[in-house]
């Protein structure tokens, strides 16, 4: 199961849809509303199955195969960083 690394945060713009990443070292990401979706799902103790059905909602003309490898590549970079953690 993946999920934020411990001290990181989501903040959410309800009106964009945007958000920020901040973690434990005071790291700051920017984050377009998908990435903002998806993480604030694991922040919530979601998983990763989760941030995909929540994303196939808010957006159903996606692909859902597209929406996966859009999915399975940000948690790529951000556990690569030490972001996400298993």
């Amino acid at each position: 199961m993946l999920s934020l690394a411990a001290g990181a945060r989501v903040v959410t713009d309800p009106v964009t849809g945007r958000g920020t990443l901040v973690t434990s070292d005071s790291s700051v990401w920017t984050l377009n509303p998908t990435a903002a979706v998806a993480l604030t799902e694991l922040a919530d103790g979601g998983t990763v199955n989760g941030a995909e059905e929540e994303l196939a909602r808010r957006w159903p003309d996606v692909p859902a195969a597209t929406l996966r490898a859009d999915l399975d590549t940000l948690l790529a970079e951000l556990q690569a960083a030490g972001v996400v953690t298993r």
